[in-house]
């Protein structure tokens, strides 16, 4: 049973896009990629989270219309420092898990550094 099981959990992992963070987050909905350090353009249809100000130290990208209830289960919660939405809809990122907490918008098209006092904040993610 351990043995299927196993191979079930292999071949699921197999159907991930290339740079899904986990099979957490796939099993919630999103399809996610990951956004290597260095690279600051966000892949249009997607919502995207950066580590740091100005679109840097890398993050995670989010497909239209995905949501996600902790973005500790990609190891990103509370890193945020911008956010680019190329996804064509408005996002709303939350302060606390599962879309709790203050709520911020993410207007389609616009990239932003979030103000000194929501840095690092970020745990949630949804279309809003």
């Amino acid at each position: 049973m351990k043995a299927h099981l196993a191979a079930l959990a292999l071949a699921a992992t197999a159907l991930l896009p290339a740079g899904a963070a986990t099979a957490h987050a796939a099993a919630t909905g999103p399809r996610i990629i990951s956004i290597p350090a260095g690279q600051t353009h966000c892949p249009s249809g997607y919502v995207c989270l950066f580590r740091d100000y100005e679109f840097q130290g890398g993050g995670y990208g989010f497909a239209s219309g995905s949501s996600i209830g902790f973005l500790g289960d990609i190891g990103f919660n509370d890193v945020m420092s911008s956010w680019a939405n190329d996804s064509g809809i408005r996002y709303c990122w939350y302060v606390d898990a599962d879309f709790e907490g203050d709520s911020h918008e993410m207007k389609p098209g616009y990239r932003v550094n979030v103000l000194p006092q929501e840095n690092d904040l970020a745990s949630s993610l949804r279309p809003c």
